[in-house]
């Protein structure tokens, strides 16, 4: 199937940039070994497909060569790469209030206090889909290694060992914690060998996306409703162990809104549910001698 660029939303457009010395995207380094141009074109557009994955969707790219030559492209979620013969289309700035005379404003200095009246909780500094700290790119280059040759039980094995790591440092609801629990998440759901196991840790990661706030939202609800067609699948192979996972499934869906689903599954539990037989009355013609 042909990728039609015009259904491409504009934003966001990341910016991989091949030099001598190695790969970014964004700004941010992936880690390859310096040099090998090849290998690192192959790093950078495997970052760009798991955050199309993540987001379900195309997303564009502009490859920058170290010639100086820069390319549009559309990578997909399954990793077809889609050169644009037009350039991508140009988002504008945001508008900026002038005085009035129709020149824009100047820009304001910030005023940083000597000594805040109360403690500040600054908010993380990383941006949602940004490339992992350069500590943990190894690992994630191997998890897209072991993912692209089709190795899912390495890349899923990866993936939670440097989950478990950037949780230990970052805390549980940073973006680089998140982001790899998604990505995790994503690859047990295309194994699809244990749902039970599935359907919990997608029920887990959609919780955990909520609560801190991740971008987009509408991965999240990707996830919230995959877990939901995941516990689907295993009530028909395997109900009691549905019936088991029905509560932590309807509280995930209440805590994101979603009515319809939750009563889909408050449904299925009540039939599902052996309803109690009532003793016989005696004083029934039955129960009379």
């Amino acid at each position: 199937m042909t990728t039609d660029a015009g259904q491409v939303p504009a934003t966001p457009l990341y910016t991989i940039t091949l030099t001598g010395s190695g790969v970014s995207i964004d700004g941010e380094p992936v880690g390859v070994p310096a040099g090998d141009l090849p290998a690192a074109r192959l790093a950078a557009l495997a970052e760009i497909r798991v955050r199309a994955a993540l987001r379900g969707r195309p997303v564009r790219v502009t490859a920058k060569e170290p010639d100086g030559s820069a390319w549009p492209l559309v990578v997909d979620p399954d990793g077809r790469v889609t050169t644009l013969s037009v350039p991508h289309p140009v988002v504008p700035p945001p508008v900026r209030a002038g005085d009035g005379s129709g020149r824009s404003a100047a820009p304001v200095v910030p005023v940083v206090p000597v000594a805040p009246a109360a403690p500040v909780v600054p908010e993380p500094a990383v941006t949602w889909g940004a490339p992992l700290p350069v500590a943990h790119q190894e690992a994630w280059a191997r998890l897209l290694a072991a993912h692209g040759a089709g190795d899912t039980t390495t890349a899923i094995a990866l993936a939670e060992r440097t989950e478990a790591a950037l949780e230990a440092e970052y805390g549980p609801l940073h973006p680089h914690t998140v982001q790899v629990l998604s990505a995790r998440a994503w690859l047990v759901l295309g194994r699809r060998d244990d749902l039970s196991a599935t359907v919990q840790l997608l029920v887990r990661t959609a919780l955990r996306r909520r609560r801190a706030g991740a971008e987009p939202r509408s991965e999240t609800a990707q996830v919230a409703g995959n877990a939901h067609a995941a516990w689907r699948s295993l009530a028909a192979t395997d109900p009691r162990r549905a019936l088991e996972l029905s509560g932590p499934l309807t509280d995930m869906l209440e805590e994101l809104g979603w009515p319809d689903h939750t009563q889909d599954v408050v449904r299925w539990v009540e039939e599902a549910t052996p309803r109690p037989t009532l003793p016989e009355d005696p004083a029934s013609p039955e129960g009379r001698t």
